[in-house]
């Protein structure tokens, strides 16, 4: 039969061990469910014993001897037994054969039971080395206690009696220690005790359980069979990077929390969770959720321990279930109706039997989630209201009523209207407290309410959307908004601030730039009778983003929007709408931006009135705001300081968007900074909580950072499957609009698009990819969104389209004129040094490149700046003479070893190329770690590739080979490693450095 792994329990697994020896008590205690008959399982082979187990039955009479007999079952019976054994014919029947004939009868029931004591004695003592385990003696019958009392002093030397038992069970008529006292002089004897398994303990009992596959890999279990060792730690770095089914260090601590380490309870979750994940894969969700569903067997388990509980104690527990939190005496006895006297005696057999436990020096809960999920969901229909009734009543009581645990209970008690009067308060609370997400959380579940009034459903989707402007999901709101304003009746003013709540939702969270714009534009029209509210929904208009208005049509709607904050006299839509006016500066590259007056977040010491919350998030919003145009524009040290602001004046839980759009950023920053070591990993970790699934911005953002590090450091087919996830898929739900990306984020993705067509020589396409953006660029006047386009703007030139690239240029530097945009000028003078190449004014191109990659290093922007210095040496190369020549390849060299540096692979590769073509030879770089010594630098770096899933014509084109040449290289590869197949080379040491790279633009 297969058990459970022994895991956590290696310690008392040797001390047992050794404890077993003939003529000695070990005394073995644990919760219920705590792992001792998994452990005592060890012991045969492990001994050189016989091992013979009996358990104690679980019944109100039970049977004279159960344990003993049971075991003694399976005993081989010697011979040689005195007349005395015989006695034993009525309890061993099955033994009859073995055992001498029966006695006559004696005098009394007293001298019977005396002579059954000597004859077991005498049995036992007959069988030679045995360990006798007598299992959950808490439940110990009589005549087994007397027998035990009797066997102690008399202890067979051949025999070792291991005793197992409940502590919070044992009955005070059998105090087990004292049989220790009763044994002989010198008599060893040993208390082992059980704890509950820690997080380390369970992250080893999840992998090995959940990477056993599906559930009918073991064999058949019962609740019964306590698991609990073979210790494995989770890894060092505390990432818990689990086996199997991908177990993480966060599972185990969420699986501790689910069942306080019961092993019982573990290993059945985790048996549970394996069959459910038997078809699903590694990677649908977590290996283990915060409430995992419970399997049949733990529930009736649990229950049967419920239900043998007198009736207050019963009573009791339900009542802390129901409440569900920690609560005082006093309301947990007036919850489950229990006069003091009652209650006091029920609380402390809970407490003794492990069901409650102290939580804060006034307060009991349940011992754990799980345990109160199996009695919550076990109480009938009526016993469910009643006690959510009680526990409503009891906690109305207080000066400060717990609005949201109210509503809770009364939803529960199917009390509507208080429901929702609670709900509300609750949100109320949590709103001006700036607890947004929880706000979202009690509203969502109010408006779920079929029977809502229309008025009060408005009233609180409202609500609903300001609270939602904050956090991450809004999907679910938007969907309500919407349905909520089909409302027939709406008046104007209702209707227009649900449209305005919608549309910047669509604008935030949802990045629907252009149905967010009309439906703002319809808000404002609606609300011309509230000038606070219009204020707001015109400065979000004013706000550039994706759609073609031109900038004057945003500045005049900010020009609106502020008289409209004058005419509300309201100081929050002033301090929104001044918020607004600087993003409006800063996007359009106005030096004035960064003077801009925002409102005064105060001191982050001092916990902020209202009003002061008010300020404080709306300059954290500016501090984003300000710092995401900064990156933009080249700012990169203004960057840093509103990035420090805006995680200074927010807070995680409370303004999560705040805090996931700011790490987005400075990732994007790390990029352009070129500190790459780690950054891919990073960035898919913040990819990975499903929580940013409807977060487009900044889901956007971290695909581009991993799309444009792929490509550099030799992946382009990694990069173009990174971007594709921006791109609408085929079987996408036509009811989800897709996500309107900043026009920022679309010239990122373009420009890397742009340079792969050119690196496969289309020109063509490289210019089609960006043409789009230009032109929105040019009608909006926006040209410092422009910086990322170059690459493919450059193109129109060996394109045979000379006059448009010239055109274009000079729209370009006329747009930038008198905004303040470090990014987009430098990008400016890399186009401009690109004409004058072609026009063959080489002394202009070389100045301009020069202007420009000082202006990169500035920045700083290490790759662009080697972009420019490649692009320079190619100008002098264009040369004649050999001084020319001599210039243009120690510029390739200075840029080989700045790619190198960075960890560029592709562009090292094509700078390689060019210095081949003049005759240098530059080996591939060694790259940041270790390549394996049996291969030679051209072979690791083909090896490298085909680990990836390389093709041989793919890498001949990215390395500017022939495939029979790569061919080669991958077999004396396979060769020399010893290798099979090319889907081994996954694990070639370096293969995660490699340079080979196709050609790209710089």
């Amino acid at each position: 039969m297969c058990f459970p792994p022994l895991v956590g329990r290696e310690k008392e697994r040797q001390q047992l061990r050794t404890a077993a020896v003939p003529g000695s008590l070990v005394l073995l205690s644990g919760a219920a469910g705590s792992g001792k008959t998994r452990l005592v399982r060890e012991l045969p082979g492990a001994v050189d014993a016989t091992v013979l187990t009996g358990y104690c039955p679980s019944r109100d009479e039970p049977f004279p001897f159960a344990p003993v007999i049971e075991a003694l079952r399976r005993a081989t019976i010697p011979g040689g037994l005195s007349p005395l054994c015989g006695a034993l014919h009525p309890l061993m029947p099955e033994h009859a054969e073995r055992l001498p004939p029966p006695p006559p009868p004696t005098c009394s029931p007293a001298a019977e039971r005396h002579r059954t004591y000597r004859a077991l004695t005498e049995l036992m003592d007959s069988l030679g080395p045995t360990v006798l385990v007598l299992e959950d003696v808490h439940g110990i019958d009589p005549a087994t206690r007397d027998l035990l009392y009797y066997l102690a002093p008399r202890l067979p030397a051949h025999l070792c009696l291991v005793l197992t038992y409940r502590p919070e069970e044992l009955p005070r008529s059998f105090p087990v220690h004292a049989l220790a006292a009763r044994t002989p002089p010198g008599t060893p004897h040993h208390e082992l005790a059980l704890a509950p398994l820690n997080p380390r303990d369970l992250f080893a009992l999840a992998s090995r359980l959940l990477d056993a596959g599906p559930c009918g890999a073991t064999a058949p279990r019962t609740a019964s069979a306590d698991p609990a060792a073979e210790t494995a730690a989770p890894p060092p770095d505390g990432t818990g990077a689990g086996v199997g089914a991908g177990v993480t260090a966060e599972d185990a601590e969420r699986l501790h929390a689910w069942t306080g380490g019961l092993a019982l309870a573990a290993v059945e979750t985790l048996h549970h969770l394996a069959c459910a994940r038997a078809g699903t894969g590694p990677g649908a969700g977590p290996a283990v959720p915060e409430e995992p569903p419970v399997p049949p067997t733990l529930r009736d388990w649990f229950l049967e321990r419920l239900h043998a509980l007198d009736r207050d104690t019963r009573h009791l527990v339900r009542a802390a279930c129901v409440l569900e939190v920690p609560a005082a005496d006093d309301v947990l006895a007036r919850v489950a109706d229990l006069g003091p006297s009652r209650a006091e005696k029920a609380l402390s057999r809970a407490c003794r039997l492990g069901l409650l436990r102290p939580a804060g020096p006034a307060a009991l809960e349940v011992r754990t989630p799980l345990l109160r999920r199996v009695c919550h969901d076990s109480l009938p229909l009526g016993k469910h209201r009643h006690l959510h009734r009680a526990a409503l009543s009891a906690l109305s009581r207080g000066p400060a009523p717990p609005h949201a645990r109210l509503a809770r209970h009364a939803r529960e008690a199917g009390l509507v209207e208080e429901w929702t009067d609670h709900a509300e308060r609750a949100a109320d609370q949590a709103l001006s407290q700036g607890e947004d997400a929880d706000a979202v959380t009690l509203l969502r579940d109010a408006l779920t309410r079929p029977t809502l009034p229309a008025g009060r459903r408005c009233d609180l989707a409202l609500k609903l959307g300001r609270a939602a402007l904050t956090g991450i999901s809004a999907q679910h709101t938007i969907a309500l908004l919407r349905d909520v304003l089909a409302t027939p009746g709406l008046p104007a003013p209702s209707r227009g601030e649900l449209r305005m709540e919608l549309g910047l939702l669509l604008l935030n969270q949802a990045a629907q730039g252009r149905t967010a714009r009309s439906e703002l534009v319809r808000a404002a029209a609606e609300l011309t009778s509230r000038p606070d509210l219009a204020a707001r929904a015109m400065c979000a208009l004013a706000v550039p983003r994706s759609t073609p208005d031109p900038v004057d049509t945003h500045r005049r709607w900010m020009e609106q929007a502020v008289s409209a904050a004058h005419r509300s006299k309201d100081p929050a839509v002033a301090h929104s709408v001044s918020v607004n006016q600087a993003t409006l500066l800063a996007q359009v590259g106005d030096p004035a931006a960064w003077t801009a007056a925002l409102p005064d977040p105060g001191s982050p010491h001092v916990r902020p009135t209202p009003e002061a919350l008010v300020r404080r998030r709306e300059f954290a919003r500016a501090s984003l705001n300000l710092a995401d145009a900064a990156v933009m524009l080249g700012h990169y040290e203004r960057a840093d300081r509103h990035l420090s602001d805006a995680a200074t004046w927010s807070i995680a839980s409370e303004v999560p968007y705040i805090r996931e759009s700011a790490q987005a950023l400075r990732l994007i920053l790390d990029w352009q900074r070129g500190h790459w070591a780690g950054l891919d990993e990073e960035a898919e970790r913040h990819l990975g909580p499903a929580r940013l699934a409807h977060l487009h911005a900044v889901a956007a953002e971290l695909t581009l950072v991993r799309s444009a590090l792929a490509l550099a450091q030799g992946d382009p087919a990694g990069a173009r499957s990174h971007l594709a996830l921006l791109e609408p898929a085929p079987g996408d739900d036509p009811a989800a609009p897709d996500p309107d990306h900043s026009v920022p984020v679309r010239a990122f993705a373009a420009g890397l698009l742009a340079r792969l067509a050119i690196a496969r020589g289309d020109a063509g396409e490289a210019w089609s990819r960006v043409e789009g953006l230009v032109s929105l660029v040019a009608s909006k006047g926006v040209w410092v969104w422009a910086a990322d386009l170059v690459p493919g703007m450059e193109a129109l030139v060996p394109a045979g389209r000379g006059a448009e690239a010239q055109d274009l240029c000079a729209r370009f530097r006329a747009g930038l004129r008198g905004t303040g945009a470090p990014a987009a000028a430098a990008a400016l003078g890399r186009f401009e040094a690109a004409l004058a190449r072609h026009r063959g004014q080489g002394d202009r191109a070389l100045h301009l490149y020069a202007e420009t990659a000082s202006a990169y290093r500035a920045m700083p922007r290490p790759y662009d700046a080697a972009q420019v210095r490649e692009a320079a040496a190619h100008t002098r190369l264009d040369r004649s003479g050999d001084r020319s020549e001599e210039e243009g390849v120690a510029g390739l060299r200075a840029a080989l070893e700045e790619y190198t540096a960075l960890g560029a692979a592709w562009d090292a590769a094509r700078v390689r190329r060019a210095l081949r073509a003049h005759g240098v030879v530059a080996a591939p770089a060694g790259g940041r770690g270790p390549r394996d010594p049996r291969l030679s630098p051209r072979e690791g770096e083909i090896a490298a590739l085909a680990g990836r899933g390389s093709t041989n014509r793919e890498i001949a084109a990215l390395l500017h080979l022939s495939p029979r040449t790569v061919e080669t290289h991958v077999a004396n590869a396979l060769a020399k490693l010893g290798l099979r197949s090319r889907r081994d080379l996954a694990s070639v040491p370096g293969r995660d450095h490699g340079d080979g790279a196709a050609a790209g633009s710089g």
